[in-house]
């Protein structure tokens, strides 16, 4: 086993999949905990889905599906924020359409590209082994600035997420900050999609948070202990996926599955002691 361990720590696009998880797993943390605590976990789902379009427009078009999926996730969230802050109670309406017309648009296009005949499952999917080194600093980038706006920002955060009403009525403006986090989380979610694709990354972006939340109080400790599950989850899960040669997205999000039983059970027994 542990020969087996050092052969496979010896390749180098191994190190680039953990240090890409590494990358993602802040964006878990961070991201995944704004989403769970502000109850807002299927903005990011809609927004994954529908990101699929700009993949499909990218490709019809002749330039990077990368960039396609973010231009087409951002001018999406932007729209969400708006349909937040006007029409809040029928937000999942709005989402549930967006999901739908992503895909369904992402599907159209690649039928109109002519000539295109490559899989699409790494856009599904993903592919954390073949992540170039471009993909890992934007990453990087993205989570320098994530944790700057936070860090400065944190206690406007916790405003907006536990009694936005109580902002509004003291006068602090919460349009601008609701813009920003819904970018946020659509810049997050793309730059997640690496790792598990559009299928599978609102596993990452939810459960490990929602784990974390099970045990702790405070918003910038969901965030570390989110981030610290997302870690421990992706580099266990793509140790196993690679001795058992199945899909490292996959084994990682059932792994995270697994997990979120776990930590249900845990916490049960804890209410039933207490």
């Amino acid at each position: 086993m542990i020969e087996s361990l050092l052969e496979i720590l010896g390749l180098k696009f191994v190190w680039m999949a953990l240090l890409v998880s590494f990358l993602v797993s802040i964006v878990s943390g961070v991201i995944g905990s704004i989403a769970v605590a502000n109850k807002k976990v299927f903005v990011a789902g809609s927004v994954a889905h529908s990101a699929f379009g700009g993949v499909g427009l990218a490709l019809f078009c002749g330039f990077s599906p990368a960039l396609g999926a973010m231009l087409f996730a951002v001018l999406l969230a932007l729209f969400l924020s708006w349909a937040n802050r006007h029409y809040h109670d029928r937000l999942d309406s709005y989402m549930g359409a967006i999901w739908a017309f992503g895909m369904a648009l992402g599907v159209v296009f690649i039928d109109l590209t002519p000539g295109y005949n490559s899989d699409i499952a790494s856009y599904l999917f993903g592919s954390i082994i073949a992540v170039s080194d471009e993909e890992a600093l934007s990453i990087a980038v993205y989570d320098i600035v994530l944790l700057c706006f936070v860090g400065v920002y944190y206690k406007q955060i916790l405003g907006f997420l536990y009694d936005e009403a109580f902002c509004r009525v003291q006068g602090v403006s919460t349009a601008w900050l609701n813009r920003v986090i819904f970018v946020f989380i659509a810049v997050g979610v793309v730059m997640s999609m690496s790792v598990a694709g559009l299928i599978l990354v609102l596993a990452i972006l939810s459960i490990p948070s929602y784990i974390a939340q099970l045990f702790v109080r405070s918003l910038r400790a969901m965030m570390f202990v989110g981030f610290m599950l997302s870690l421990a989850f992706m580099w266990v899960g793509f140790f196993l996926a690679y001795w058992f040669n199945i899909s490292p997205g996959a084994c990682i999000v059932l792994l995270m599955c697994a997990g979120m039983l776990v930590g249900l059970g845990v916490r049960y027994i804890l209410q039933k002691e207490v």
